[in-house]
């Protein structure tokens, strides 16, 4: 009778480890949730800054600002630090894990953060290794991802977007936008006042809608992708687009200024403009009209 418990206690300390190893015990680990609201009284600045955590943006008619901060896998105080403050009009939230913490092999890890603020706002988002969406923000928005996808949606103002390794969409912009992505691809519509696009090797499409002018010179670019520009067809522009070892199709009438080759095309739309400069080192271009 010993020996049978010893040996039932022996087999479920091994069970257990197992189970550890595998991450299975994750299943079971406990979410919490860190809530904060505060009152503006003018346009607010809203301020996000994450380690490794997905970030959420949506808007309202609302003299609120609302952090919520949903985590699993992280103990607050210890593996986790979150602070948020407010300055007047100015509102600030931080999550993040403190420097030299590392975590458990096969331990399940979650980190989002939720922010409900008013639709005219200035918006500036850091995380290092999460996604970032937003949509329905009127003012300046700076939106950066070390290492995530960035989804955005009818935003107006002077826009930026920047992701190290991940994808940019983004629909119904309206104002200037800066797109980066260091590895990604990008596909951007909207109504513009100045447009710089560029992948370091990703493919590019832009749609460029109706009431859009170059106040300033253009430019879209991508170190190794394809590149598919929309423009309206009374849009009044200086073409420059080359390619490296793609070629260049048009379906817009474009007044041809020098030589024109399968990889080069200089001319005019409607009569000239500020320049838009359109280039890839190893992929196609395609204008079409929009």
């Amino acid at each position: 009778m010993p020996l049978y418990k010893s040996t039932t206690l022996h087999q479920s300390v091994i069970i257990s480890m197992a189970l550890f190893a595998t991450g299975l015990y994750a299943a079971t680990a406990h979410a919490d949730d860190y809530a904060k609201t505060y009152t503006v009284s003018n346009r607010a600045t809203v301020h996000v800054d994450t380690d490794d955590g997905s970030v959420n943006i949506s808007t309202g008619d609302t003299k609120q600002v609302e952090f919520r901060v949903e985590y699993e896998g992280y103990e607050l105080h210890k593996s986790l630090e979150i602070e948020s403050d407010q300055h007047g009009d100015e509102v600030e939230l931080k999550a993040r894990i403190p420097r030299g913490w590392h975590f458990s092999m096969g331990m399940r890890r979650r980190l989002h953060v939720e922010v409900r603020m008013p639709k005219d706002a200035d918006l500036q988002v850091r995380t290092g290794d999460g996604s970032i969406k937003a949509s329905n923000v009127a003012g300046n928005i700076d939106l950066r991802s070390g290492d995530g996808a960035l989804s955005v949606s009818a935003l107006k103002g002077a826009i930026r977007l920047h992701t190290g390794d991940g994808s940019i969409e983004a629909s119904d912009l309206d104002g200037k936008c800066d797109a980066t992505s260091g590895d990604g691809r990008i596909r951007l519509a909207g109504r513009f006042d100045a447009l710089t696009a560029r992948s370091g090797d990703g493919s590019v499409g832009v749609d460029v809608l109706h009431g859009s002018k170059l106040e300033s010179s253009w430019s879209i670019t991508s170190g190794d992708g394809s590149i598919d520009v929309a423009v309206p067809a009374d849009l009044p522009a200086n073409i420059e687009a080359s390619s490296g070892d793609g070629r260049i199709t048009s379906d817009i009438p474009i007044t041809m200024e020098g030589v024109m080759s399968k990889s080069h095309v200089r001319g005019k739309m409607n009569g000239g403009g500020s320049t838009l400069t359109i280039h890839t080192g190893d992929g196609s271009i395609h204008l079409k009209q929009g």
